[in-house]
């Protein structure tokens, strides 16, 4: 991932992943045995999939609209992380889906997403869940904003250092 300072790494290319690809990307972690689908709410396996596809893939293209192409890398992971997360479009697996679509990305924009220690991953997404029950919902037109679920995340890829 070495660029110039001049040049450095960002996400401009939103064109992957698509509105399906993310819903795909959440429905193979309700399909995942070794990673449970949790909602609390005793829904069937059959239920939650119709809600993952009932998603409006014009909500989720709304995550491409606006997107910051022209800050650092460390402050996209965290605006995407902070978008899908926040907004919790899907019954479970919201943090997952965040960031194996993230790494999709990065890796669609050239970059070489860093493997993030699971120790740090796992304590971020769970002040991550603390934090989202503090805060104004999140809604389609505030996906970006820079609020306290935001700045966690950003803490958490600026300390990971992504080589910008």
């Amino acid at each position: 991932m070495s660029q110039s300072n001049s040049n450095p790494p960002r996400i401009s290319d939103l064109s992957t992943p698509t509105p399906e690809a993310i819903k795909y990307r959440n429905t193979q972690f309700l399909n995942d045995p070794e990673q449970p689908y949790k909602t609390g709410m005793g829904e069937n396996r059959e239920d939650l999939r119709r809600q993952i596809w009932n998603v409006r893939n014009g909500d989720l293209r709304r995550l491409f609209y606006n997107f910051p192409t022209k800050e650092s890398l460390s402050r996209q992971c965290a605006h995407w992380t902070h978008a899908i997360v926040g907004k919790h479009f899907f019954p479970d697996a919201n943090h997952r889906t965040a960031i194996a679509t993230l790494r999709q990305l990065m890796r669609n924009n050239g970059l070489n997403p860093p493997v993030w220690p699971v120790d740090k991953l796992n304590s971020v997404r769970d002040d991550s869940h603390d934090i989202r029950q503090e805060i104004d919902p999140v809604r389609l037109d505030t996906l970006y904003r820079q609020d306290s679920l935001h700045n966690r995340w950003y803490t958490f890829f600026e300390a990971v250092q992504l080589n910008e």
